[in-house]
């Protein structure tokens, strides 16, 4: 009877211990996004201009994660130029920061790039391309990753993303 019980104790030991101690990636959540990036005519308070888009918007998409979560972002580039998204402020391998001919190379038009981010911090950040002047064409978007071990206690919540805009070529 003393030996079962203490191989119970054992196995609650272990399993609490392992719950504390093994990193969040035991619990992480693969999140997907496709990101297509093209060349378009935009019009903005009247005024046509070329733009570049993200999924069919400027600005492109916010991307939500939880921190622990790994990202795997797909990005399309349907241009006739090379395209990066960098991924400001956040923590990443330096393979995948997205900037050209540094850490990265860009992706070239007609071809998908996978990045795969593990995301390691909680906060508000954006994206955007650190090719050209693509970032004042359109290509920036919004990140917002909610802590891991923090109850959600908003209904709801609301990105305000600011950018300038010229139909101008910047």
């Amino acid at each position: 009877m003393k030996r079962e019980f203490s191989m119970q104790y054992w196995w609650v030991l272990a399993a609490l211990f392992l719950v504390s101690v093994l990193p969040n990636k035991v619990w992480a959540e693969t999140v997907n996004y496709d990101l297509t990036i093209a060349q378009e005519k935009v019009t903005i308070e009247g005024l046509s201009a070329d733009g570049m888009t993200v999924n069919g918007n400027i600005p492109g998409p916010t991307l939500r994660f939880r921190e622990g979560d790994m990202a795997r972002i797909h990005v399309h580039n349907r241009m006739a130029v090379a395209t990066s998204i960098h991924w400001h402020g956040l923590l990443v391998p330096p393979n995948m920061d997205g900037v050209p001919y540094i850490s990265f190379p860009p992706i070239e038009p007609g071809t998908t790039f996978t990045y795969e981010l593990p995301i390691r911090q909680s906060g508000t950040y954006w994206y955007h391309s650190h090719t050209s002047l693509q970032e004042q064409r359109g290509v920036y978007g919004a990140i917002v990753i909610e802590p891991r071990h923090l109850p959600q206690r908003a209904d709801s919540d609301h990105v305000i993303l600011l950018s300038d805009w010229t139909t101008e070529d910047p």
